[in-house]
């Protein structure tokens, strides 16, 4: 039981330095806001470009997948607290119960 205890304190503090990188590493100013950090880049509706020609550049690829990364993180990380306190809610009822 502690060390379930022990492993949700860590997948906390984890999951808020997480969110600091996301919320810090915004690729588009004017989409990306505090409601909806935890969106993929590919969720936004991109502005119509004049011709197919006009690629993003490399540096706002690589924020855009550095950004995806770290948001993919995120839900697992959120999983993993599932996890853990679905464990720990168990070994207290067991607790309680034996």
């Amino acid at each position: 039981m502690f060390t379930s205890l022990i492993g949700l304190i860590f997948l906390y503090f984890l999951s808020i330095y997480i969110i600091k990188h996301i919320k810090f590493s915004k690729v588009d100013k004017k989409l990306e806001n505090d409601q909806n950090f935890w969106m993929f880049t590919y969720d936004f509706k991109e502005e119509k470009k004049d011709s197919i020609f006009d690629k993003d550049s490399t540096e706002i690829i690589k924020k855009r997948k550095k950004k995806n990364q770290l948001v993919m993180m995120l839900y697992l990380v959120i999983i993993l607290i599932f996890i853990y306190t679905n464990l720990l809610l168990s070994q207290i009822l067991n607790l309680i119960l034996n």
